[in-house]
């Protein structure tokens, strides 16, 4: 009888150790993200439950499960900013714990998807087909019955200091376009790159091609893509387009990132442009763009892409 005693009260107390763990997870967990009702869902529960029998106290967020949880207001990051940035370089240290993004099998599919229908699409684009993207966005549509809606133009961009008449924005302009500048045209060319550091099919490549992977799941705004710098320089250079000169070339990664921070801050903390936002575009893409400000200027800052800008004219 006294054996059976101990158990119980050896496992009431292995018990209630158990839920101090699980609310100091939690309770860690709230400095960097919040439920957007009062209660978590049960899949964040589950994940510091996991956490909570680890040796190592590290709380780990699949990616995808996180970023999507994000873009429909399930959580919210309390501030965007700085805690993207720790999130996806060390993590986040609070209360004895370590809260960190993992690459989960979902975020490296549609990473390699992307890749690898961007790559198709310009094989197809260079024979004057239909592209793989513009007829599965077709396609959607005419399921849904709505006209395809999708711009060429992100009207949240044309905040930003770069955007101007003159302005050509490579990330959603295809450069065969360029067959047709007249004589005597003066353009500001800008576009991103992955950075040299960011290798092919790791983590880094995961996070740094997630702007464009998040554009093409927008009905509404322009696809976006990765250019190289190389390829670029080669185009220009390409006599099939006329006598082009190429007066300057520059990295302006550093202001930019301080431009996205700075529209950031705009539509988020200016209430009245912030409504006025809401009424013309509506809450769920005003999020979107709130959270894709937010990932593209923590991807400069860690340098994992680059904001490049060409001045060029032709004689």
């Amino acid at each position: 009888m006294s054996g059976l005693l101990l158990g119980l009260a050896w496992s009431r107390r292995h018990r209630t150790q158990d839920q101090i763990r699980v609310r100091a997870a939690l309770h860690a967990l709230l400095t960097v993200i919040a439920p957007s009702c009062s209660l978590w869902p049960s899949r964040y529960t589950k994940l510091v439950k996991q956490a909570s029998v680890s040796p190592d106290n590290c709380i780990v967020l699949p990616l995808h499960m996180f970023i999507q949880d994000v873009l429909d207001g399930v959580v919210e990051l309390r501030d965007p900013l700085k805690n993207l940035a720790d999130l996806t370089h060390t993590g986040v240290k609070a209360n004895g714990w370590n809260i960190c993004i993992g690459i989960d099998p979902r975020s490296w599919v549609n990473t390699l998807g992307f890749y690898f229908t961007h790559k198709l699409d310009r094989v197809l684009a260079a024979f004057g087909w239909p592209t793989l993207r513009s007829v599965s966005a077709i396609q959607s549509k005419a399921v849904a019955k709505i006209p395809v809606l999708r711009s060429s133009c992100d009207p949240f961009r044309l905040l930003l200091w770069l955007s101007s008449d003159a302005n050509v924005n490579l990330d959603c302009q295809p450069m065969s376009d360029f067959k047709e500048m007249k004589p005597g045209t003066r353009l500001t060319l800008e576009f991103t790159s992955l950075s040299p550091v960011v290798r092919g099919y790791g983590a880094s490549h995961v996070l740094a091609i997630l702007p464009f992977v998040l554009a093409s799941r927008d009905p509404l705004g322009p696809l976006r893509h990765p250019r190289k710098l190389t390829r670029i320089l080669e185009m220009l250079t390409d006599k099939r387009l006329g006598d082009v000169v190429v007066h300057s070339v520059k990295n302006v990664s550093t202001v930019y990132q301080k431009e996205l921070a700075r529209v950031y801050e705009r539509i988020s903390e200016d209430d009245e442009f912030r409504k006025m936002l809401l009424n013309a575009f509506g809450v769920q893409r005003w999020r979107h763009q709130k959270f894709q400000l937010a990932l593209e200027a923590t991807l400069l800052r860690e340098g994992l892409i680059e904001k490049w800008v060409i001045e060029v004219s032709k004689q």
